[in-house]
């Protein structure tokens, strides 16, 4: 009777919450399999930082790009793969402070890898690399202009700027095909009539190309009343003095030069080129007769006149 209640005990024991119990089970057992394939051993391909170390003031310059990164691919059990993703793979190094190769191939001990870690495959293998010849050269500064100036002004003439030319340094294909280097724009916003003098930045030049010495220009801009000019054709010359006095020639071509609203409000009318005789001396006017050459004068309020011809004969 002990016997059979001993039996049944176990029984009891074995199947309460049996449920709970092969659940357990199963998660011991994936728990076990996720460990043991930790230590598995297996392959992957994982990016890795690559960083160059340039000639310092050499006679050449690296034209072909350093790719930011490469892939390498390594065998090794799973734990140490995935220990080395966390905690960073340092990136590879690219030593080109001595000579300039045309050919930089990536060796096993150039990657820092841990105890456990076999490199399989570098992509790529290796990389080729273009030198190119250093020069300096003088080019000229060119400056612009942005903006417009005060209402009834304008900018004269180009901008001076001092100093006119730079030198530059690069690569000679970059340098070659410079004609210029640029000047940030000088603005003329708002200005009025006066010489305006600024420093202004040189503009950042092409990749791999630098401006020696000064890196601004000083830039003098003139700003001026804005004008027009018209044409009024064959105006009679009127004389002042002599009551007979006839002009050679009759008539004169008068251009008016100034502000436009002043010159586009003028009619033919309100010209009249004068040859003044008034100014003779005493003894021209006691002669019955004679002749002199004077220059014709016209009189505009806030504008220039040209007269051409710009004298004429006066017989009386």
């Amino acid at each position: 009777m002990a016997e059979k209640t001993t039996i049944e005990r176990v029984q009891r024991a074995l199947t309460k919450n049996l449920g709970l119990k092969v659940l357990a089970l199963i998660f011991a057992l994936g728990f076990f399999g996720y460990v043991r394939g930790q230590e598995n051993e297996q392959q992957r391909t994982i990016p890795i930082g690559v960083v160059s170390l340039p000639p310092e003031a050499g006679s050449k310059e690296l034209m072909s790009p350093i790719p930011a990164s490469i892939q390498i691919t390594v065998r090794g059990s799973s734990r140490i793969i995935n220990a080395l993703l966390e905690q960073g793979v340092p990136p590879v190094e690219l030593d080109l402070r001595e000579g300039y190769p045309k050919q930089v191939s990536f060796q096993k001990d150039m990657f820092s890898l841990p105890p456990g870690l076999s490199l399989v495959l570098v992509d790529p293998p290796r990389l080729d690399l273009e030198w190119e010849a250093i020069i300096l050269r003088q080019i000229s500064l060119h400056a612009s202009i942005t903006g417009q100036p005060a209402d009834g002004y304008t900018v004269e003439g180009s901008p001076t700027v001092d100093p006119s030319r730079v030198t530059v340094r690069g690569p000679l294909s970059r340098v070659e095909v410079m004609q210029f280097a640029r000047l940030a724009p000088f603005d003329v916003s708002g200005l009025s009539a006066s010489s305006w003098t600024r420093r202004i930045a040189i503009e950042p030049p092409p990749p791999l190309v630098s401006v020696l010495g000064t890196q601004a220009a000083t830039v003098t801009v003139d700003v001026v009343r804005r004008s027009s000019e018209k044409l009024f054709a064959d105006r009679p010359v009127e004389v002042i003095g002599p009551t007979k006095a006839k002009v050679l020639p009759a008539n004169v071509d008068l251009t008016v030069i100034g502000p436009p609203e002043v010159v586009q409000a003028l009619k033919a009318e309100q010209l009249v080129p004068q040859a003044d005789l008034s100014g003779l001396g005493p003894w021209e006017k006691k002669k019955e007769h004679g002749s002199t050459n004077i220059k014709v004068s016209v009189s505009v309020n806030n504008a220039e006149v040209q007269v051409q011809p710009p004298s004429v004969t006066v017989k009386w």
